[in-house]
């Protein structure tokens, strides 16, 4: 009751929050108040005077999402669009009907608000990969790197896990000396957390910003359609109008409005929302159009990349349970009245962090041999609150967390990762209503070399694990005993010598491979529109002004959470419009 009373007193006012209706002209619209778009919205209306509408389909979060282990209990709920993949052909098969759950936010903040908190700026090698094959020059790492710098949060404004955090963060902390011979980069967890509360693009940009009398919001509003129209010359298609829909509480159909585009329109609404409101609008491969008889009043280019090359991270968990107190997270832990009092008055401890407690990354040799490791401080496993939010079938669970009915169990899970996975899919649509879902096809492990590279990366896990550092820990390694793999292992030896066979890896890889939300490349940028949609600046090909800006622009995978990154491609992204924004430096707020 505490709590609902102390939510009340503190909801979320926004007070520049405009009702949908006709008539409205504006210089800059931004789809998605998401990781990006929150961002650019602010910083457009920060520095010019340009008036600026953010326009978001949900509304607040509230504020128990500000607590940061509460995330998981956010998917599945108001805020996440519960988007789901297509039955998966190559992997997912422990998961009913071999779908992921691909939870993605839906309010101000977007999937920042439902992700996991964790910084990371990113990998060198990444964006020179960008500028040498996609001749992406502008994106080399000694240009792009001062603005990842400038989007992070400051010390203050961030949570370090500490070697003193726990025996397992000091045990993590021991590696390096131990393994001196490999070329493993060691990433302590660092979390977008201040004060104990979730301190994410909401709090650091858009919030600030409500200040700004140039910048207006829709919440609960719908971005339907883009409407284009040839520019006065006649030879280029430019935005003239965004369509939006809202619900009326008096009839029970949307009630859909036109705004006027003086000068851009910037889409934000992430890898799967965005080019399905591209296709919707006519923008995409032109011969699968044709058969959705969309119409435009503009001849608009054919864009055939448009909700291709979509691809994700798999994660493979693996339990390992601990001889001694951790501390680690369970049940009997979230439940200590002491893990409660000292989040409320210290805004520490097990709710003031989600338990990741350090990353191991390994970026040498050919990027098909990139992976990173991700050490979870999780003792013991919810089976009702993870089987909700993963899909998994009860007995293959069960299988994965052996001592799921154990609620004081010690221990910690530890994800690998192929970060550079060449599988690609799709993001289709069967319908042109917006609010229809995406038909979202990830692909997972169609190539053989993410099999390949998750296989190395599990064997990189065991040697972690059965580390002198971790030994004295009392490691015990539970490998999963699922239906579908019993031909392959794991047999007696296999818990002794922790040296399954690659058949066996390779059958747990297809069955408990999980999501980790990393959507990306259904929009990607390069050189012209036979293979990408944006150019270096964010510019859709052919289009005078619509750029697009968020996760979905990446033309590969980035090594590891591009959630940072995506800030701070937005960071960037203000100087892409920097241009047209002197012409509004002296204009009055009045004009």
């Amino acid at each position: 009751m505490l709590w609902f009373f102390i939510a009340a007193l503190v909801r979320e006012r926004i007070p520049n929050v405009l009702k949908p209706m006709d008539g409205y002209i504006f210089d800059y619209a931004v789809v998605g108040a998401g990781s990006a778009g929150c961002v650019v919205a602010s910083l457009l209306s920060k520095y010019s005077n340009a008036t600026v509408l953010l326009v978001e389909a949900g509304s607040s979060f509230g504020f128990l999402s500000k607590i940061p282990l509460l995330t998981t209990f956010q998917q599945k709920g108001l805020n996440d669009w519960n988007f789901v993949t297509v039955t998966q052909k190559y992997s997912s098969k422990s998961l009913a009907q071999q779908r992921q759950f691909l939870p993605r936010g839906k309010g101000l903040g977007g999937s920042s608000q439902l992700n996991y908190m964790l910084q990371y700026e990113g990998f060198e090698g990444d964006f020179e990969r960008w500028a040498s094959e996609y001749y992406l020059k502008d994106w080399q790492w000694s240009t792009i790197k001062p603005y990842l710098q400038a989007a992070q949060a400051k010390p203050y404004e961030r949570l370090d896990i500490p070697a003193t955090y726990s025996k397992i963060t000091y045990a993590f902390s021991q590696l390096h000396s131990e393994f001196v011979h490999k070329s493993w980069k060691y990433r302590a967890a660092q979390y977008n957390i201040k004060n104990g509360l979730r301190f994410n693009v909401l709090e650091r940009f858009l919030q600030p910003a409500y200040l700004h009398n140039n910048l207006r919001i829709m919440t609960n509003t719908l971005a339907k359609q883009i409407v284009f129209v040839r520019d006065k010359n006649g030879k280029q298609n430019k935005v003239k109008f965004l369509k939006v829909s809202a619900k009326s509480e008096n009839k029970p159909q949307d009630q859909t409005f036109l705004i006027e585009i003086r000068h851009e329109l910037i889409i934000s609404a992430g890898a799967y929302q965005t080019p399905q409101l591209l296709i919707i609008s006519g923008l995409g491969d032109r011969a699968n159009l044709e058969k959705f008889n969309v119409t435009s009043n503009a001849q608009l280019p054919n864009l055939p990349m448009v909700g291709q090359q979509l691809h994700d991270h798999l994660i493979i968990p693996l339990f390992v349970s601990i001889e001694q107190v951790g501390p680690t997270v369970n049940q009997r832990a979230l439940l200590n009245p002491l893990t409660w009092l000292k989040y409320i008055f210290m805004g520490g401890g097990h709710l003031g962090n989600f338990g990741v407690l350090g990353f191991i990354d390994n970026t040498e040799g050919p990027i098909s041999d990139h992976y990173s490791l991700t050490l979870f401080g999780v003792g013991a496993v919810d089976e009702r609150a993870f089987m909700v939010i993963s899909n998994f079938k009860r007995n293959d669970f069960r299988g994965l967390f052996p001592r799921y009915h154990n609620t004081s169990q010690e221990g910690f899970v530890i994800n690998s990762a192929c970060l550079q996975p060449l599988s690609r899919g799709t993001v289709k649509i069967d319908d042109l209503n917006i609010r229809k879902k995406p038909i979202i096809d990830p692909n997972y492990l169609n190539k053989a070399e993410d099999i390949n590279c998750t296989i190395k990366a599990i064997r990189a896990a065991v040697e972690v694990i059965t580390s002198n550092s971790f030994s004295k820990l009392g490691v015990q390694i539970h490998w999963p005993r699922l239906k579908g793999c019993v031909n392959y292992g794991p047999f007696e030896n296999d818990f002794h010598s922790n040296q399954p066979s690659d058949d066996y890896l390779e059958c747990i890889i297809r069955h408990v491979g999980l999501s980790s939300h990393h959507p990306a490349g259904t929009c990607a940028m390069g050189l012209n529109s036979t293979n990408s949609v944006v150019d270096s600046q964010f510019r859709v090909h052919d289009i005078k002004n619509l750029r697009i800006i968020d996760a979905s622009v990446l033309p590969t995978p980035v090594s590891g959470n591009p959630n940072s990154i995506i800030v701070g491609m937005a960071v960037r992204g203000k100087h892409a419009f920097s241009k047209v924004l002197k012409l509004y430096e002296n204009r009055s707020q009045e004009s």
